[in-house]
């Protein structure tokens, strides 16, 4: 377990580090295109495809959200293990003592269960660890979205730009020209 907390505070130090620093390092130049599939496989890590685009404060938001959502995960499949053992020992213990009947059966918890409460208690900790899933990815897609939007407005920006003119003039009178133009951006 102490090693996973370990993991947690280099990455801290790594990501506070580079966050006030005074120039922020980035993976690209700032000639050249960013790849759209280099940032999102970059943001498979918690905030690697923002620190890859050089969005620094959404990677550590979103960093935070992967690392407790994986957390979560983690969590909830140890706790869902945990109940369809108690679930499966209580159904083992009772077809063995009395199969006519419903025992009750001590809840490490607290209080006492029969099997049918066991199972419910089961398929709670089988949804918990379902959600936690759903959240995940939740997650994980809404951080490639904002990836994604991030290096489209970086590729705008650094894309050559044409301008094409076309102007109409007027003779209005011995005053002068009157003239009217716009400009085309592609």
């Amino acid at each position: 377990m102490s090693y996973r907390i370990v993991v947690i505070l280099f990455f801290l130090f790594f990501y506070v580090h580079t966050l006030f620093a005074e120039q922020p390092f980035t993976f690209v130049t700032t000639d050249q295109p960013v790849s759209v599939w280099k940032a999102l496989a970059w943001d498979i890590l918690p905030g690697g495809g923002h620190i890859y685009t050089g969005h620094y404060e959404y990677a550590g938001v979103f960093a935070s959200l992967k690392i407790s959502g994986i957390y979560a995960m983690y969590y909830y499949h140890n706790y869902w293990q945990y109940r369809g053992s108690l679930y499966r020992s209580a159904k083992k213990a009772n077809q063995a003592l009395d199969p006519e009947h419903d025992l009750l059966f001590k809840d490490p918890e607290g209080g006492y269960k029969t099997v049918k409460e066991f199972g419910y208690a089961y398929d709670r900790a089988a949804h918990y660890f379902t959600l936690s899933i759903l959240a995940n990815a939740a997650i994980y897609v809404t951080s490639w979205l904002f990836t994604w939007y991030h290096v489209q407005e970086i590729n705008d920006n650094r894309q050559p730009t044409y301008m094409g003119f076309n102007q109409f003039s007027f003779t209005t009178d011995g005053y002068g020209t009157m003239w009217a133009a716009y400009t085309m951006r592609w």
